[in-house]
């Protein structure tokens, strides 16, 4: 048995290991940056008769091809927003359960209750799913649920989730589409009667979510919420048949849901795991890009990098899950669902080395492309910063844009924290943002 002056050395031991961890594989990733970036690149084009050879450094390679590739991803994303749905509105088309997992979020579950009685969407029911211990939420869902439509039940099925919550609402009841949104989000009031429209040719539709910039941080997280959960996904969504179905703004046939099998409760990220889950099964996911929900960003720097590294060690662990259920190999969908996971988690970590390309351009001599990916990256955030301050979604754009460069690498520190703690030290705990009413 161990003595217990030495169990209580244990969580000071895991912690600085965990730190060591992390600084030891921050450096290892700056370092092989700086590195690869020396390395000399022959680039060959082809004109007419003649072949024209540049010779570039790794790293010169690299900040083009990144600000290249931000731009094109950002035209497609624009190009994308401002498609109207090409069908009719469906506004009695079956029943549509609006589903709200709440927990403490009495201060802000009237955001979306109030928004979804708002809907255009009349053949509509709003069901609050609450947690047991959680009085405050209760007491607000109780008082919400005096109002025409709208509903509430506890989790008494499987608490302590909100993929149980989801899954709990789901058995409970039998409309034909179910839609599932956050306490905190206000829905377009078009968004249902246009979401049910395109599932009648789809199988799932995926909404999109604005962090309301009203603050720095607020602001950092909106410019992270383009650049990273938007844009950077077009490239893949254009050659691929993947695209994200989360579990806010989100609306699906039952049976599309019960193809699945659900929810998994036990992802930290259910909707990550979600989205690869309808890819295996080949379900139809499309997007509606013109009416997006407005939603609470999160408040404090510490809010701020605990829900990263809450998202980075769920993506983990859904990396984890694909790698172990991959077979049938066969299916390519097994694979490509793989391979596409193992690059977001990659990606993330590899964003760091964008300094060590920095670095290697300053001692190259060639700092005069810090120009393009740094104006590849403001000329998008701010682009559609404007686009949706056109809309009416956001505040005009203020002085904060100016540190959305910094966005990328500390996302990735956050990145490699959690792969690391995921790996070595991660006990299943998680981290939970405070909401503004």
């Amino acid at each position: 048995m161990v003595p217990k002056h030495l169990q209580q050395l244990v969580p000071t031991v895991r912690g600085w290991l965990g730190r060591a961890g992390f600084a030891s594989l921050t450096g290892g990733v700056l370092l092989f940056g700086y590195q690869a970036g020396f390395i000399l690149m022959d680039i060959q084009l082809a004109l007419l008769n003649t072949v024209l050879t540049i010779a570039l450094l790794q790293a010169e390679f690299a900040v083009l091809s990144f600000a290249a590739f931000i731009l094109a991803s950002a035209l497609v994303f624009l190009a994308w927003s401002v498609q109207s749905c090409p069908y009719e509105s469906y506004y009695d088309d079956g029943t549509v359960t609006a589903i709200v997992p709440v927990y403490r979020d009495a201060n802000v579950l009237s955001r979306s209750v109030e928004s979804l009685r708002n809907s255009n969407y009349e053949n509509l029911d709003i069901l609050i799913v609450c947690e047991q211990h959680d009085g405050p939420t209760r007491r607000r869902a109780e008082e919400l649920a005096a109002l025409d439509g709208v509903d509430y039940l506890v989790n008494t099925e499987n608490p302590g989730s909100k993929a149980g919550a989801i899954n709990y609402a789901v058995a409970e009841t039998d409309s034909e589409y179910v839609s599932v949104h956050d306490a905190d989000e206000l829905v377009d009031e078009e968004f249902l009667p246009k979401a049910v429209a395109k599932l009648q040719h789809n199988d799932v539709v995926q909404g999109r979510t604005v962090p309301e910039p009203t603050g720095f941080i607020e602001s950092l997280a909106y410019y992270e919420s383009v650049l990273l959960s938007y844009v950077s996904r077009r490239i893949l969504y254009v050659f691929t048949d993947f695209k994200m179905a989360a579990s806010r703004a989100v609306v699906m046939r039952r049976d599309a849901l019960d193809a699945v099998g659900g929810y998994d409760d036990e992802m930290l990220t259910e909707d990550f795991y979600f989205a690869y889950q309808c890819y295996r099964e080949r379900l139809d996911v499309a997007e509606l890009l013109d009416y997006p929900s407005r939603i609470d960003a999160a408040h404090t720097i510490t809010d701020w990098w605990g829900q990263r590294k809450r998202w980075m060690t769920g993506y983990s662990q859904v990396l984890h899950r694909l790698v172990a259920t991959i077979r049938p190999v066969t299916d390519y969908r097994n694979l490509f669902a793989t391979v596409i996971c193992a690059s977001t988690v990659v990606g993330s970590l590899l964003m760091l080395t964008m300094l060590s390309k920095f670095a290697v351009l300053v001692v190259s001599g060639s700092k005069g492309l810090f120009v393009f990916p740094l104006g590849a990256i403001t000329l998008v955030t701010l682009g559609i910063h404007f686009h949706d301050y056109n809309r009416g979604l956001v505040s005009a754009p203020s002085w904060y844009w100016v540190f959305v460069p910094l966005l990328l690498p500390v996302y990735s520190l956050s990145a490699i924290k959690a792969v690391f703690e995921y790996v070595f030290s991660w006990n299943g705990e998680w981290y939970r943002v405070s909401k503004d009413a």
